[in-house]
């Protein structure tokens, strides 16, 4: 079976001399699918992949939040929301003015506070909130840890990742999941690291972990501490 493996994504080709057109699939079970033309060349293939990687990973991420599907957040008063590894309470207020403007949502004396007539876009309002946060805290850690590793990225976003935390391009430009900034700050920065490392070795080789080792000594314990709690970072 023909297969392409970009980065840590694996996708099966399926050709068929009727097909005219490139499509790009994930199936029920998570597996990711690429159905193209017989006479598709591999190399226009694997440029379809890398393109589409975003997308990828946020559609794995759907389907793995179907499978682990936490208790869905109610956005009602005492309700507990991460940040920066701390839950924090929501407290709802009657406040027409802040909803006039655009004051959804703000953080002050140790707790979330959000106007009640907007509580029914609370999932929304979260991820800008913190998506703002994200893209504000983390190019700054970058910049205190990328001596660390010798190389700095040509560019930072902060998106929906679905499933990973963060990613690296061939370009240098680092993606990080704005639910990093829900985390633990060490844990913030072992991931900052991680994909700084990535910059250098693109595959999870031995010379990457030996990169990553001198940068994080301790990675080993954040990569199990993730695996044990990372689900429960989120919306």
């Amino acid at each position: 079976m023909e297969s392409i493996a970009i980065k840590d994504v694996a996708v099966v080709v399926k050709r068929s001399v009727r097909r005219k057109t490139v499509e790009l699939s994930v199936d029920r079970d998570g597996c990711v699918l690429l159905h193209a033309p017989a006479s598709a060349s591999r190399e226009k293939l694997e440029t379809m992949v890398r393109e589409k990687l975003l997308w990828i990973y946020q559609q794995l991420g759907r389907k793995e939040e179907e499978l682990h599907q936490l208790p869905a957040k109610e956005y009602v008063s005492g309700e507990g929301f991460y940040y920066r590894g701390r839950k924090y309470r929501l407290k709802l207020i009657d406040d027409i003015r802040a909803v006039r403007i655009g004051k959804h949502l703000r953080f002050q004396s140790g707790r979330f506070v959000m106007p009640r007539l907007v509580a029914l876009r609370g999932r929304e309002i979260f991820i800008d909130w913190y998506s703002a946060r994200a893209a504000d805290w983390i190019p700054r850690r970058v910049q205190l840890l990328q001596d660390r590793v010798g190389i700095m990225p040509e560019s930072i976003e902060v998106c929906d990742l679905g499933f990973r935390w963060g990613s690296c391009t061939e370009q240098g430009k680092i993606l990080f999941h704005w639910r990093l900034i829900l985390l633990p700050p060490e844990r913030i920065d072992y991931l900052i690291l991680h994909e700084l490392v990535h910059l250098h070795e693109h595959n999870h080789s031995p010379a990457f972990y030996e990169r990553l080792r001198r940068a994080a000594p301790e990675y080993e314990s954040h990569e199990e501490w993730l695996r044990r709690n990372g689900d429960h970072y989120g919306l």
